[in-house]
């Protein structure tokens, strides 16, 4: 951020001083308001575009990396221009020999290369940024797309379960899978009792989680939720966030789905909507397996 608000700082600064030297530059030359206006107003109106220039990139966030970048451009193009400048007089003296206006030249033709360049600088800087937006994008959609497969090969596995403990194995291996979380449960309850099918929770106890089941029990079936920092039951400092899913509700017993993020950062939506498949396949298996007869 310094580096950026420095950047700013200096562009802003060179503006001023190129707006100020053009208006001295046209009252020296003439005292015909006129031309006044037309041989000083559109260069100066040049140095204040480099202020503005020089405040947009002090101001936006997205110049945060790129500051230098419009910095060097802007002075890579002012020493091409400079360097043109200096033809143009060698040129005049050789053929006129005279350096009438030379000063005035210089000036004029600095302003407009410091500002040709901020503005190609400026340009490159919001193309890379948007290239960068869009490989960011494209490494997201790769990994929803690598962890949408890894649904598929779960609910094809959970198709196949034997028994309510693969399957409560099967979703807690989808969590940590699909979403990092090392520390899931799923367990029935049923008014005070509860059962655990799979727990890796540690910053809890088994108390503490099968509270916070039946605390969430009347959740939507197969909605996941998120409880952020502030779950029905705490249960720890360390939690950054809590899902719960209601995978069944039979004969007044629910299968409850509770997953404990403590990395610090909340859980990605795109996260929780494919966690809601595996929630789902878990869902009709279960049932399946609660129609079969004993």
């Amino acid at each position: 951020m310094h580096r950026r608000t420095l950047a700013g700082a200096g562009l802003a600064a060179v503006g001023l001083v190129l707006a100020g030297i053009q208006l001295v530059h046209a009252i020296q030359q003439t005292d015909i308001p006129v031309a006044i206006a037309v041989d000083g107003v559109p260069f100066a109106a040049m140095g204040l575009a480099l202020v503005y220039a020089g405040y947009r990139l002090a101001r936006d966030d997205a110049f945060e990396g790129t500051a230098t970048r419009v910095v060097v451009w802007g002075a890579g193009a002012t020493v091409a221009f400079a360097a043109v400048a200096a033809l143009l007089l060698f040129s005049q003296q050789v053929t006129m020999g005279s350096l009438d206006r030379a000063a005035f030249l210089t000036v004029d033709i600095l302003t407009v290369g410091a500002l040709t360049g901020v503005l190609v600088g400026l340009y490159d800087a919001q193309s890379r940024q948007r290239l960068q937006e869009l490989e960011t994008e494209r490494d997201r959609v790769e990994a929803f797309g690598r962890k949408a497969a890894d649904v598929n090969n779960y609910g094809r596995a959970i198709a196949t379960a034997g028994s309510d403990d693969a399957i409560a194995a099967y979703i807690t291996e989808a969590i940590s899978s699909l979403m990092g979380i090392d520390e899931t449960a799923v367990l029935r309850v049923r008014d005070e009792e509860a059962e655990l099918l799979s727990n890796t929770v540690r910053t809890a106890g088994a108390e503490q989680v099968a509270e916070l089941a039946r605390a969430v029990r009347d959740e939507p079936r197969g909605d996941v939720v998120a409880h952020g920092r502030a779950p029905p039951v705490e249960l720890g400092e360390t939690v950054s966030d809590v899902l719960t899913a209601v995978v069944t509700e039979r004969d007044e017993t629910t299968t409850v789905v509770v997953a404990v993020e403590t990395s610090g950062t909340a859980t990605d939506e795109h996260d929780r909507k494919l966690l809601e498949l595996v929630v789902a396949h878990a869902t009709v298996r279960l049932d399946r397996l609660a129609a079969q007869p004993a």
